[in-house]
């Protein structure tokens, strides 16, 4: 694990439709801009690519609200604006290129009620190149913990570039870090003394990961446990409490193009806080294609176990 493998420094973007979801997405944007001392960068573009029919207020308007509000709650915050006549979904997804954080919110104007989150915002999740922090809407998130706590599911060694960005959070945000590990028993752990080794194994999987963190930081709190039980299940009960639920999205080709997977399915519909997901890349993936290669339908199709918690 090598802890100073931080994201690319850049700005922090957001994009923004106007909505009270996207506002509310807009106030995060700017505090973790404001923690990561970056500037911001607002984007409005069209949620149905080239089928865009206006709403009633103007783009630019909609963006130049949006930078008063940032203003005047975040005076001395950098803030650029940018409105793009292209699918907003590919929009963010090639700007999170050169971003340190891309945010988007749960639902805006163009979304179906009823849908926990929108198809622009699950399309930029399958396909964002950097972390992408998707901001629960403010009614549906529970009280927090105090200090707030950062919650980050590990699998294994493959994830951890989620973990240190999760261990880079809880700094930012003078949080507490909470390590949780899910695991199932296996078709070869048949026996008490099979599972008794499988039971030591994945409790090694955390147990290093807490000697890394604490080797860069002793003084972080930090607490780390690991839990036989279903995966989503664990990081869905984590985030009641939590501010943010960190998880790490694996980035693979198939012939339906690149999936999200149940767990971080689960946590985008269902987690009582914000989810970061943190994209490590295959070594075959160098460049991933275009979400409009893959309309957002095909987003919720067949889930990649690669990018499951065991």
């Amino acid at each position: 694990m090598s802890l100073r493998n931080e994201p690319p420094h850049g700005h922090v973007v957001v994009g923004t439709d106007g909505s009270r979801a996207a506002t509310h997405a807009l106030d995060q944007a700017a505090g973790e801009a404001h923690r990561r001392r970056v500037p911001l960068e607002i984007v409005h573009a069209w949620p149905w690519g080239g089928a865009y029919e206006p709403f009633d207020v103007d783009p630019q308007d909609i963006l130049a609200k949006a930078a008063q509000h940032v203003t005047e709650r975040s005076p001395g915050l950098q803030v650029t604006t940018a409105a793009v006549p292209d699918d907003a979904a590919e929009v963010l997804v090639q700007r999170s290129r050169t971003a340190a954080l891309t945010v988007v919110g749960t639902r805006g104007n163009g979304g179906f009620k009823g849908l926990l989150l929108g198809s622009v915002s699950l399309r930029v999740a399958a396909h964002c190149r950097s972390p992408l922090l998707v901001v629960r809407d403010e009614s549906a998130t529970q009280p927090i913990s105090s200090p707030p706590t950062v919650v980050v599911g590990m699998r294994g060694q493959e994830d951890d570039p989620a973990a240190v960005f999760a261990f880079a959070e809880a700094l930012r945000r003078n949080a507490k870090l909470s390590i949780v590990h899910a695991w199932t028993y296996n078709r070869n752990d048949r026996t008490p003394g099979d599972r008794d080794s499988r039971a030591r194994q994945e409790k090694g999987t955390v147990g290093r990961v807490v000697t890394a963190l604490h080797s860069e930081n002793p003084f972080t709190q930090l607490d780390s446990r690991s839990v036989r039980g279903a995966p989503a299940q664990v990081l869905i009960d984590a985030s009641a409490t939590s501010a943010v639920v960190v998880i790490a999205t694996h980035r693979r080709r198939s012939g339906l193009g690149l999936q999200l997977g149940p767990v971080t399915h689960a946590l985008l519909h269902h987690a009582g806080c914000h989810v970061a997901l943190v994209p490590v890349m295959g070594p075959t993936d160098a460049e991933a294609p275009s979400p409009q290669e893959y309309p957002e339908g095909a987003v919720e199709g067949r889930a990649e176990q690669a990018d499951s918690l065991p």
